[in-house]
């Protein structure tokens, strides 16, 4: 600019747009990319759940059952005793860490349940890794209401909602219960309609394609 080079003032401003534009597009294609060359860990996309918990290692088993790659976290060593006991894939420690970045092939994974009891780090989870995974692949268990409004997170944060409205505390409940997770193979002959109609009282959570991709059901407004 002291040199008085036209459009000199727009190298700053530039600069910033290339390395901004290069983060979001590396961050939005290396997975499908790294697919799409075979260089993932697994043909079948997986699911990461955050939590290890009756509920979480439950639905992981029936997961695994229907043939979807399952990995389950939690920063509680203790919490994932029951995912490994029934032989689970885990990972003990924090999933923002380095030690996660450096261990696990997280390509290897399109979709993300943050399922803790701690409501704020299910929020950071979901809003640190929203951009790698895509934000319409983040989902989020309900968060436990609080009379304290200055204990409120902004909606604006975490995943899309998972599941029945239903908070940590009360899916676990349901568990004690004797609830339990289960697949149900659908044909034009047995439509999910039927289904509803033979089960009014369950929660749909998703759907499993005949490729064996997991698809999350949110719950429509």
């Amino acid at each position: 600019m002291a040199l008085g080079l036209s459009d000199a003032n727009l190298i700053a401003p530039l600069a910033f747009l290339l390395v901004a534009t290069t983060v979001v597009l590396h961050g939005f294609t290396l997975a499908p990319f790294a697919r799409m060359l075979g260089l993932t860990g697994a043909e079948v996309p997986g699911v990461i759940i955050i939590g290890g918990a009756p509920w979480t290692t439950a639905l992981a088993e029936t997961l695994k059952a229907a043939e979807v790659p399952v990995l389950m976290t939690d920063p509680n060593f203790g919490h994932l005793r029951a995912a490994r006991a029934a032989g689970l894939d885990t990972f003990s420690g924090d999933i923002l860490s380095e030690a996660a970045e450096q261990r696990l092939e997280l390509v290897s994974y399109d979709t993300l349940v943050a399922a803790t009891d701690n409501d704020a780090y299910n929020t950071l989870v979901a809003t640190d890794l929203a951009p790698e995974f895509g934000r319409d692949n983040v989902f989020q268990i309900m968060r436990q209401k609080s009379d304290s409004a200055r204990h409120q997170l902004p909606r604006t944060l975490g995943g899309r909602r998972f599941g029945p409205d239903l908070p940590h505390s009360d899916l676990t409940a349901l568990i004690r219960k004797g609830w339990t997770f289960r697949t149900t193979g659908l044909t034009e002959e047995y439509t999910a309609e039927q289904w509803r109609t033979k089960n009014p009282d369950s929660h749909l959570i998703a759907e499993i394609t005949p490729a064996g991709t997991l698809r999350l059901i949110r719950k429509i407004e």
